[in-house]
């Protein structure tokens, strides 16, 4: 007996994208700003209050995680409603394939360069790099939304007919451009960020925590 035919309208929207990670991007709008306000900020959230007791709160977070990334969220879903969740010829390479999936390792690599520079750099000590928070930081967040909203936001910002017009590309571009203030802003003026941690009790370490690192001091002073 022959193998079943996959309907041709199945192929060709898993191959818009890269699988599983590009399939938020295939089911449109709202599911893409879902996936990648869960990306960030809602698994850190999770971590948090899971691995590490304690509960994000807005004042004390830096705000790039607050304000920027549900922005970044916005604007993955603005651009896959621009291109109708089928990425332009001209930038296709880039978001399906070889390149695709180079992108996203280059994310994370990019993570675990800055996740130790900012110890060298005395920015977090080293109980605070190994905080859950900050490995799922750098290691989830970067490749996964990475992914997710650099390949909505190119789609979106190079389609030649975009559904929404400039008003939808505006949109775009205000949206990364505020992530990317924040993400300035939150390198001059400091938060904790990522407690201390403490992996033999599974728990952040005990106050009162060394001044080790410039976070660490920041948060001391209030």
């Amino acid at each position: 007996m022959p193998a079943e035919t996959p309907s041709p309208a199945a192929p060709r929207g898993a191959r818009r994208w890269l699988p599983l990670l590009g399939a938020p991007l295939a089911a449109g709008p709202a599911t893409t700003f879902l996936a990648a306000f869960l990306l960030s900020p809602g698994i850190p959230a999770a971590v948090a209050l899971l691995g590490e007791r304690r509960v994000l709160r807005p004042r004390q977070e830096f705000r790039a995680l607050v304000y920027g990334d549900p922005l970044l969220a916005l604007a993955a879903a603005a651009g896959v409603a621009q291109c109708r969740s089928v990425p332009p010829t001209a930038v296709r390479s880039w978001v399906r394939g070889p390149l695709a999936v180079a992108a996203s390792a280059g994310w994370l690599g990019f993570g675990l360069w800055q996740w130790r520079a900012e110890v060298r750099s005395g920015r977090f000590n080293r109980a605070q790099a190994l905080a859950p928070t900050k490995i799922y930081h750098q290691l989830g967040v970067y490749p996964l939304l990475g992914y997710l909203a650099g390949s909505a936001v190119l789609a979106g910002l190079t389609c030649p007919q975009p559904r929404h017009g400039r008003a939808g590309q505006a949109l775009i571009a205000a949206c990364v451009g505020s992530w990317a203030a924040a993400n300035v802003v939150d390198r001059r003026h400091l938060k904790l960020g990522h407690p201390p941690y403490d992996w033999h009790r599974l728990r952040p370490a005990d106050r009162p925590w060394p001044l080790e690192s410039e976070t660490l001091r920041c948060a001391a002073t209030g």
